[in-house]
């Protein structure tokens, strides 16, 4: 994905009071130059320490396959409710299926989200169970998507892990595909489904549960981020760009040092509707989230108690459906 983009880093006017006017971005144009990579990494770094978001330009990610799974996406949820629902998502371990309105409430306390999806869960494995997928190209196009989305997530964690002082692997070995999942979502327009109340939301505020998610999608907005000030921020839809957000086992895993931040798709009222693609990288069931040495406060105790990261997802989960 390309842009006319040159900056490495592009500043936030002052992130720690939470008033900006833009979520940061990173020129990942350099991001195999040993040379420009030092400035990538502490540029996200600091993105995921003060905001947890941001926006990545010229990713190395091939834009035929993003494509390619947009088209797939956009195919499926044009099918009758009879041809979706064929592969309800039923099974929360299982993590796979079609997830109708009103099935999921990101936030418990809040009406169900206004929003369709198909969740996909460790892509490469259940590729070979025919009976999961809704046809042979679908099932293609989402593997070629999972594929690149997950060697661009390591790199992006391996960024990180140099900045925190890990050995070279140490993420990549704990992200194997067991919790990493891809997900097409799509948030009805109003010719579809009419005007929505006034108390419906595309996806409830939440916050993710894992450790980076990596997030495309289409021209039309809703993806709102919330400021340590309490105020919600619009993220301006691009299509050219991929949005990344730190997760809740990341933030503990750096006691807090990296923020997981609430966020939310607003009420959807647009004629056109919706349409994004999420990956999420997780670590697998039995990885012990721990404090990282590099992250523990100065008295060496770290206030975060240990969990797997099987056991926080699975709750999470629980919760949502």
């Amino acid at each position: 994905m390309k842009s006319t983009s040159t900056t490495p880093a592009m500043a936030l006017s002052d992130a720690a009071t939470g008033t900006l006017d833009r979520i940061p971005e990173v020129d990942l144009s350099g991001l195999h130059d040993p040379q420009a990579r030092p400035a990538i990494d502490a540029a996200l770094l600091h993105a995921a320490e003060t905001v947890g978001f941001v926006v990545l330009r010229n990713a190395p990610f091939p834009q035929a396959v993003r494509d390619r799974a947009f088209a797939e996406s956009a195919r499926f949820f044009a099918q009758s409710q009879a041809e979706k629902t064929r592969l309800l998502y039923s099974d929360t371990q299982a993590n796979h299926g079609f997830v109708a309105l009103g099935q999921e409430a990101l936030d418990p306390t809040q009406p169900a989200d206004r929003k369709e999806s198909f969740t996909m869960r460790d892509v490469q494995r259940t590729a070979k169970q025919s009976a999961r997928w809704p046809d042979p190209e679908f099932r293609d196009a989402a593997c070629a998507m999972d594929a690149a989305a997950r060697q661009l997530a390591a790199e992006v964690m391996a960024a990180f892990g140099r900045e925190l002082g890990v050995p070279p692997d140490h993420f990549e070995q704990r992200h194997t595909g067991q919790n990493q999942t891809l997900r097409y979502l799509s948030y009805p327009g109003t010719t579809e489904i009419g005007q929505p109340t006034d108390d419906a939301i595309g996806a409830g505020a939440h916050t993710d549960y894992g450790s980076v998610t990596l997030l495309w999608q289409d021209g039309n907005g809703g993806l709102e981020v919330r400021l340590q000030d309490g105020r919600w921020f619009a993220v301006p839809p691009d299509p050219e760009a991929i949005v990344l957000n730190i997760g809740d086992l990341l933030e503990r895993w750096t006691h807090g040092r990296l923020r997981s931040t609430l966020h939310r798709v607003r009420r959807f009222a647009s004629e056109a509707g919706r349409q994004s693609i999420a990956f999420f990288s997780d670590p697998d069931d039995a990885v012990l989230i721990e404090t990282l040495p590099s992250c523990l406060p100065a008295d060496g105790v770290s206030r975060y108690p240990t969990v797997t990261a099987g056991e926080h997802i699975a709750a999470k989960l629980a919760a949502t459906y």
